[in-house]
């Protein structure tokens, strides 16, 4: 019987083959004309990984097939669950169950402010995985389009949740915590322990305190956990964190990589002119008479250049 490291591990490089074979019959079978956004396409590409999953673990060897993916049923927050194969599998308990699985997905050409990944740490196992999608509508012939997965992230979901409420905090958001609910819950009953709210005292999720509500025409804000949004930094603190977390955190770097690879005005927006200038001189590129614009082109034309930006973040001096 695989371990929950294990199964995750295999799960992870059977998503490559998934994506592939996705985007295969995408063009056979999803043409369409139009390529509507707002569609509920990223839905279906979100189902159909699940489907190709378990066909590329069946084919993966001793092991990965004493794993399947399955589709949680009822109204949970994740989208689906490794359990093992042909054993009793009980979602309530998680008995026969390895690990969850939350996907997502984005379609390149829309704003993501609907894609959120907001679950909060407390609830999180240690190798339950995050799986975003970025996908378009790209042309199948001279009339069709068909969706495409244009790339993929998927990796064990709590290190991006961490960088991600590192960086809650210091935009002045808050968690609660069960010493001191704005609802009054007793400690060992609370069920708001690490909600959170806003900098404006505000709850950011539909199961946050009612006392926090921010007004009577919404229920909660639902800033927290933009898939893009919640690596932006707009302080010193902020960016020393971004830096540190990425320096040190290898699922956290592979996250940002995968969010900035995508959204590149995000990524020169994150680093000030002269830190790209002391990328550019690490990775060997002439900047003498070159326009700011030119020299971000050639560090991103460079190979593993966001590894580079890894060198960005100074540790502070031991006391």
């Amino acid at each position: 019987m695989p371990t929950p490291e294990e199964a995750a591990n295999v799960v992870i490089r059977a998503t490559g083959i998934a994506c592939k074979n996705i985007n295969t019959f995408s063009g056979e079978v999803l043409r369409t004309r139009g390529g509507r956004f707002g569609s509920g396409m990223g839905g279906l590409l979100e189902a159909l990984w699940g489907y190709y999953t378990n066909q590329a673990l069946l084919g993966a060897g001793e092991g990965a097939a004493e794993c399947e993916i399955a589709w949680l049923s009822d109204h949970e927050y994740n989208d689906f669950a490794c359990i093992l194969r042909d054993q009793n599998w009980v979602s309530a308990d998680k008995t026969g169950e390895l690990f969850r699985i939350e996907a997502k997905s984005m379609n390149i050409g829309v704003d993501e402010a609907k894609g959120h990944f907001d679950e909060i740490v407390v609830n999180l196992q240690e190798w339950d995985l995050l799986l975003v999608l970025v996908w378009s509508w790209d042309a199948a012939d001279e009339f069709r389009v068909y969706p495409h997965i244009k790339d993929y992230f998927i990796g064990r979901a709590a290190p991006v949740a961490l960088l991600r409420d590192r960086l809650h905090i210091t935009r002045g958001g808050s968690f609660i915590s069960r010493a001191d609910c704005p609802d009054g819950c007793l400690p060992d009953a609370c069920k708001h322990h690490g909600e959170p709210l806003n900098a404006s005292g505000k709850r950011e999720r539909l199961s946050g305190p009612e006392s926090t509500r921010p007004s009577a025409k919404t229920s909660f804000a639902a800033n927290f956990g933009g898939l893009v949004r919640m690596l932006k930094t707009n302080s010193e603190g902020a960016r020393h964190i971004f830096k540190e977390v990425r320096a040190t955190d290898e699922v956290a770097h592979t996250y940002i990589s995968f969010i900035h690879r995508n959204f590149p005005n995000e990524e020169r927006n994150q680093y000030s002119r002269s830190e790209w200038l002391q990328v550019a001189i690490r990775l060997g590129i002439e900047t003498k008479g070159l326009a700011p614009a030119d020299i971000m082109a050639q560090i991103q034309a460079t190979p593993n250049y966001q590894d580079a930006l890894r060198g960005l973040y100074v540790s502070p001096p031991v006391e």
